[in-house]
């Protein structure tokens, strides 16, 4: 496995820009997760299938724009 690293720059609210084709390719579902380790922010996709124990509803399509994509919705809690 290659590693690559990136620096890219944070805008005035600290808000960090994901390139769309990272976005497309690593972050599918738009979940990521955030960890920090010492002086390091790790981000990470997040899979659906990571929660599966985790909720009780999984994966439930929703329109989200005018373009007919959809984004799976997550719930957690007891039904």
């Amino acid at each position: 496995m290659v590693s690559v690293e990136y620096i890219r720059v944070l805008d005035r609210k600290g808000r960090l820009l994901l390139p769309k084709e990272w976005r497309e390719k690593y972050a599918r579902y738009r979940l990521v997760r955030v960890r920090i380790e010492g002086e390091r922010i790790i981000i990470e996709p997040v899979r659906l299938e990571d929660f599966s124990d985790e909720t009780d509803f999984v994966d439930s399509r929703l329109k989200s724009d005018g373009r007919g994509e959809t984004r799976p919705r997550l719930v957690w809690g007891d039904f």
